[in-house]
């Protein structure tokens, strides 16, 4: 081979598709061999964010937004999973005679625009229970899922939420208006990761 035959080719400036192939001495023997068989896998390609920071609450026994929706404008591959973090919320205690009131939470998906549907539902713990404030309670929110679109369109995830059985209004995001940190902003973010195969 000339010296110049790679080098005189033009320049890939982005990683390799996974039909992308490469040539390789397989014990003396010449071999191709397809980029998706030697790539790495489970890094995070892309990150999506959102949060609500104001008070949201409902009574409704059937799942509502929670009114605050995270996207990938595309994902880097079908393969790829989307790890789903919600986290924040502030905790603070108020009227101890007020009992916190219970809600469920789920995630929706929609893809490419589509109508949202429950991605959790046929999980092994379908949706997770939480307190969520009452009077002067407030309690943090936590919890973790691992998606998998199957898609390389665009995926928009949003928290829904509903009450839970006789336990009053929750609040997705309670804003108390009493208690030792009442006069402090409560913020609760959904993170997106788009973990590669």
């Amino acid at each position: 081979l000339n010296t110049d035959v790679i080098s005189a080719q033009t320049e890939l400036a982005a990683e390799p598709a996974d039909t992308d192939e490469f040539m390789v001495s397989d014990a003396g023997v010449l071999k191709r061999i397809d980029y998706s068989l030697i790539k790495g896998g489970g890094k995070v390609l892309q990150v999506a964010q959102a949060s609500i920071s104001t008070s949201v609450s409902s009574t409704s026994a059937t799942f509502v937004t929670a009114g605050f929706t995270a996207t990938f404008s595309s994902l880097s591959s079908s393969s790829s999973k989307i790890l789903c973090t919600l986290a924040g919320g502030r905790i603070s205690y108020g009227d101890a005679a007020v009992d916190p009131n219970k809600m469920s939470v789920t995630l929706y998906s929609s893809i490419d625009g589509a109508t949202a549907t429950d991605i959790m539902s046929s999980a092994p713990f379908s949706h997770y229970d939480l307190y969520s404030g009452g009077g002067g309670f407030s309690y943090s929110h936590a919890g973790c899922f691992l998606y998998s679109p199957s898609t390389t369109d665009s995926v928009a995830i949003t928290p829904y939420y509903r009450a839970v059985n006789d336990y009053g209004t929750p609040y997705f995001n309670h804003l108390s208006t009493s208690g030792e940190a009442s006069n402090i902003p409560a913020t609760v973010t959904l993170t997106l990761m788009e973990i590669g195969a």
